[in-house]
């Protein structure tokens, strides 16, 4: 025969941060019960309580039936709140301190005792996750989101454009954008039209000193033709002539929209980020 309503057994939630640690560990444990003949319910998680005014606003929603589970890292919180549970002889159980003390004991030193460190790190990893999902889908001028770019990289050719938008998304968490520019009017049109709904703060010119990018571009073509006759194909792509006009025109282009400007050449992808990070005002 059914239960009826009333014998529904109650639970709540009390946690310092967002509950999903209790909430979790509530999941794996009355998975066990699922095949009894019993009824129970999480009827509310209550977030974000970090001082005794807010545990005795919770507990007046609390009856005496139910089972509290609580995650709460402050000692003086954890045990103010159970000493009421007590009192009332309120079933509960706070769902950090079992493992808080065996670790402790093995590694011989106190935690922190600092709520909502878990959070912090789990939302610095999705963000970032996030960022590299975005770095990927705009680089090299693709995207359609690029008014949501915290950075947007120009550069002609092998300026490092790539590499400084992935190093600065997977350790920084920054939405990067980057585009190619080429010596044609109508690709700097086009180039143009797609950056005006980013403010000038956000845009970032590389440039890369034309005898130092003319060896790279030639180190590349060797490699992407294996050193064959194609390779005279390829000339024109590191000539330094060629190479000199692109820098002049990328400069030129630059200063005229008045963008950051960021010399790349022969330094390291940590000191670029940097500079990048300390242009557009991004604390770490």
């Amino acid at each position: 025969m059914e239960q009826e309503l009333d014998e529904i057994k109650n639970i709540v939630i009390i946690s310092d941060g967002t509950g999903k640690t209790a909430h979790r560990l509530m999941d794996a444990v009355l998975i066990q019960y699922y095949e009894k003949d019993i009824s129970f319910s999480l009827i509310n998680t209550f977030q974000n309580v970090r001082s005794r005014k807010s545990i005795n606003e919770v507990l007046k929603q609390i009856k005496d039936d139910y089972l509290v589970l609580f995650s709460i890292i402050s000692k003086d919180l954890a045990e103010y709140l159970s000493t009421k549970l007590s009192k009332r002889r309120v079933i509960h159980l706070n769902v950090l301190k079992p493992m808080l003390d065996v670790t402790s004991k093995f590694l011989g030193v106190h935690p922190d005792y600092m709520p909502g460190k878990l959070q912090i790190v789990n939302d610095n990893y999705y963000r970032k996750i996030d960022a590299i999902d975005y770095a990927v889908r705009h680089d090299d001028g693709r995207g359609d989101e690029i008014e949501r770019a915290d950075v947007v990289l120009l550069g002609i050719s092998r300026t490092c454009k790539t590499p400084i938008s992935m190093y600065l998304a997977c350790n920084f968490g920054l939405n990067m954008a980057n585009i190619p520019l080429v010596p044609d009017p109508t690709w700097v049109e086009r180039v143009l039209r797609r950056l005006l709904c980013v403010k000038t703060r956000k845009i970032v010119g590389l440039i890369m000193q034309p005898d130092t990018l003319a060896s790279i571009r030639e180190s590349r073509s060797k490699i992407l033709v294996g050193g064959s006759e194609q390779l005279g194909e390829l000339m024109d792509y590191y000539d330094i002539r060629k190479v000199t006009q692109e820098f002049r025109f990328s400069t030129q282009l630059f200063e005229a929209h008045k963008w950051q400007v960021v010399d790349v050449t022969r330094r390291a992808i940590e000191e670029i980020s940097i500079e990048i990070m300390e242009y557009i005002g991004y604390k770490r």
